[in-house]
């Protein structure tokens, strides 16, 4: 019974009461509330700035409005575009994008492995997309795709510990390799003269990282910093101040154990770098598929990387809007026609966006269907044992 049911399941037992929810004292006894207790808490915190979210959505609509009306007479031609397509070009670029999701399982697998965990490739590639259309399509997509991730990879058999390390150091590894590619289009975009600043940031990326890991060295380090953060994350939710602290320390203690070798974090970087070159190859083939005669390596290096930064902006799912005018921008100020921009932009989106979020549910469904087919054929076993 899928936790959905359970909820439905248990609705009618409590429909005449006022639901409970159990808590921890800092002592460490348990303590009950009452729902409502808790609603109203939520409700408070949710309601103490609306004004922020309400200007968010405002500023959001007005970005999407001026675009629109900025590429309203360059749509008859993208469509002209749109309709006569280059297949060959069409191909590669579905071919890479579906790649670089690939390869983004390939780092989760990797690091999951370097904590002691071996995932068969096809569950690692399966919830990775699955995570992803969560991501990109739900409100609040990524909070809610990361739990999903985090349940699947402990369903498989990894320890908490051994998941959390996992997702954060691909998410490390996939920042440093954006970085890089990033910095490199930068430079070739500007010249011989910026190649000295192209090698201080990709000196300070390797700092960073090198940085990463003598932290991880430092138990006693990590543990003011976690004990920190807990405490004021206790004090901004309004619970105790020692609670979670006990928690932080042994989640710490078991994220010590794990002790990757060099090997582990040069793989997963090159899977980082492939994951963000084939979908940067992803939008310079489906320009080349529209009829464009660009960009050039450099104009699409700079405009992936503002494409990739603003999807980062929280607003809407899949960063509808914002993506788009972030690339429209940067390959049309490298040299491309809006028409052809527009057409390209909106070939990337539907594959890199639609597609993949369309083959990510699909992975969910078929992944649930499991699910469900294994509960049957467990609960059959039981009852036939104990029948017997």
């Amino acid at each position: 019974m899928t936790e959905l049911e359970d909820r439905v399941s248990g609705s009618s037992a409590l429909a005449s009461a006022d639901p409970i929810s159990e808590v921890r004292d800092s002592d460490g006894s348990r303590k009950v509330l009452p729902a409502s207790s808790w609603a109203r808490c939520e409700q408070g915190h949710a309601g103490r700035h609306p004004w922020l979210r309400v200007t968010a959505l405002a500023i959001v609509a007005a970005v999407l409005a001026v675009e629109g009306y900025a590429i309203a007479p360059h749509l008859a031609a993208a469509r002209h575009a749109l309709s006569h397509p280059r297949w060959g070009w069409l191909a590669i670029a579905l071919w890479c994008e579906l790649g670089s999701m690939v390869y983004f399982a390939r780092v989760q697998r990797r690091m999951l492995a370097a904590g002691g965990v071996t995932l068969a490739l096809r569950r690692a590639v399966a919830v990775t997309f699955a995570a992803n259309a969560m991501s990109v399509t739900l409100p609040a997509g990524p909070v809610i795709s990361t739990g999903y991730t985090f349940r699947r990879m402990r369903g498989w058999g990894a320890s908490a510990p051994v998941v959390t390390w996992g997702m954060l150091t691909s998410g490390v590894l996939s920042t440093l390799a954006l970085t890089v590619i990033g910095a490199f289009g930068a430079s070739l975009a500007g010249g011989a003269d910026n190649f000295v600043v192209v090698a201080i940031e990709i000196l300070g990326v390797a700092a960073a990282g090198i940085g990463l890991r003598r932290l991880a060295r430092r138990p006693d380090l990590l543990l003011r910093i976690g004990t920190w953060a807990v405490r004021r994350a206790n004090a901004v939710l309004r619970r105790p101040p020692l609670a979670g602290q006990e928690r932080v320390g042994e989640l710490l203690d078991e994220l010590l154990l794990i002790r990757p070798r060099t090997r582990d974090w040069a793989i997963g970087l090159l899977f980082a770098g492939l994951n963000w070159l084939l979908d940067l190859l992803c939008l310079i083939a489906a320009c080349r598929a529209v009829g464009a005669d660009g960009p050039t390596l450099a104009v699409a290096m700079v405009a992936y990387a503002s494409g990739m930064a603003a999807s980062s902006l929280p607003l809407l799912p899949g960063g509808i809007g914002l993506v788009d005018g972030a690339l429209l921008i940067s390959l049309t100020h490298g040299g491309l026609q809006l028409s052809e921009a527009t057409a390209g932009v909106l070939v990337y989106r539907l594959i890199s966006l639609i597609l993949v979020a369309a083959v990510g549910w699909a992975f969910w469904l078929l992944l649930n269907q499991r699910d469900r087919r294994h509960r049957r054929e467990f609960l059959s076993e039981m009852a036939t044992s104990a029948g017997s």
